[in-house]
């Protein structure tokens, strides 16, 4: 049904939740992961804490999806999330894509609201071609 899952994750609590669902989507059905961060310069941090942030979670699920015979495909990107979305999904070409509901921004305002949707699972859902499965 599924040969390429994209997952994209900020590390966030919802990011993480999106991970672990993506991945074992993906060793039911035998497909691969495409793992996306995207370094987001609007942000208060350096290239290199970006870098590193992005690192580690692609690691992250990385470690995930090869403790459950997962192959995953890492991107990390220099983008605008939400803006820059559109060509990211097309460019990696999933099936379907994943993505947690809300992000970082809402994990360190402590904003567990279950109705909101962040910018970036927003915008997702309105610019991809695919289906999306967003994860609280």
């Amino acid at each position: 049904m599924f040969k390429n899952i994209l997952v994209a994750s900020d590390g966030s609590k919802c990011g993480e939740k999106a991970v672990d669902l993506a991945i074992d989507m993906a060793a039911k059905y035998g497909a691969k992961i495409s793992a996306l961060y995207v370094m987001d310069f609007d942000s208060d941090l350096s290239y290199d804490e970006l870098d590193d942030m992005g690192g580690a979670v692609l690691d992250d699920i990385t470690l995930k999806g090869k403790e459950k015979g997962v192959v995953v495909v890492e991107h990390i990107i220099t983008a605008n999330p939400v803006f820059d979305m559109e060509t990211m999904i097309r460019k990696i070409n999933p099936e379907i894509a994943v993505f947690g509901a809300r992000g970082l921004k809402a994990d360190k305002e402590g904003d567990e609201s279950p109705s909101r949707i962040g910018s970036v699972a927003l915008n997702a859902l309105k610019v991809s071609k695919v289906p999306v499965i967003l994860v609280k």
